[in-house]
């Protein structure tokens, strides 16, 4: 993320909140992001660098960022994404007011050389601490659109979870939204997001469903979904078989052949059947749609 890494550490430091404290986590990389942030550390005190000695993933980066964090509230900003430069101040107002838990904010999209709102902004526009299951799918799926009150999270000892590849936001934001926090929604789009990056995780189609399919039965083991109740338990299903659906759409339209992840996805059909109650299955569509791709690949191998 070399390249990006500037923009992004110039939007953390030239911040009109400037009673912050910044955590960098080099994570073994591979290019000259190192030096990057000593050049930045060595012009800014705020600046805290960790340098892993051994790769680790983005999880435990994470989680090692969030143990060391002294301050009041936690941001995440991912290298290669930008803040816009009062996203600090303002969140942290709302948030100090109201002592809420966490603030969810709206993004955009950099793109094709363009930065254009993104949809989801319409949906936190009209959401509430009311309505809000409405647009669970939407509003779970990043850490970085959101705002942690430290002390909610270290009292409920969330940590992002370790050995998936994919979709370890989603884990952390659902674990999160099963401590029933106050939630703030900001009908703003305080955060950029660079969707640019070639060799970023969501560009490597061809790992999406195994990957989403590790994250799945990671929560299925997870402490909070085993203690959620069923209305809980069946929106964090929901959600996590619609981004399996989602994933395979997305591989065969790449032009991924299906029998690259048919074996996963049987797996996953199976374990599904065997530790979900069957009414939460029986009126997903989604969940029926993966059903069908195993069963007509499995009678087209008969066929032939």
């Amino acid at each position: 993320v070399e390249p990006y890494l500037p923009r992004c550490l110039d939007s953390v430091i030239n911040q009109t909140l400037c009673d912050i404290e910044i955590i960098c986590i080099n994570d073994c990389s591979t290019d000259g992001s190192l030096t990057v942030l000593k050049d930045y550390a060595l012009k800014d005190k705020r600046i805290k660098l960790i340098d892993l000695g051994v790769n680790t993933g983005v999880s435990n980066a994470r989680n090692i960022g969030l143990k060391d964090a002294k301050g009041e509230y936690i941001a995440f900003l991912d290298p290669d994404d930008w803040w816009e430069l009062n996203i600090l101040e303002k969140t942290f107002d709302k948030l100090s007011k109201e002592n809420a838990d966490i603030i969810l904010f709206g993004h955009n999209c950099f793109e094709n050389g363009k930065l254009t709102q993104d949809k989801i902004i319409n949906k936190i526009k009209v959401a509430n601490s009311d309505n809000y299951i409405e647009y669970f799918n939407d509003i779970v799926n990043y850490v970085w659109d959101k705002i942690y009150k430290t002390e909610f999270i270290k009292n409920n000892m969330i940590i992002f979870p370790l050995n998936i590849r994919l979709s370890e936001d989603t884990i952390f934001v659902l674990n999160c939204f099963s401590k029933n926090p106050n939630i703030i929604f900001w009908g703003e789009s305080l955060y950029n997001y660079n969707k640019e990056r070639s060799d970023s995780a969501l560009q490597q189609h061809d790992k999406y469903v195994s990957s989403t399919i590790e994250a799945f039965e990671c929560m299925l083991d997870s402490d909070f979904y085993k203690q959620a109740d069923d209305t809980y338990k069946n929106l964090c299903i929901k959600k996590m078989i619609g981004a399996v659906i989602y994933f395979c759409i997305k591989s065969i339209t790449k032009k991924y052949s299906v029998k690259q992840f048919l074996p996963n996805l049987e797996e996953f059909v199976l374990r599904a059947k065997s530790d979900i109650p069957s009414e939460f299955l029986a009126d997903n569509k989604e969940f029926k749609a993966l059903e069908n791709i195993v069963v007509m690949h499995n009678r087209q191998k008969r066929d032939t």
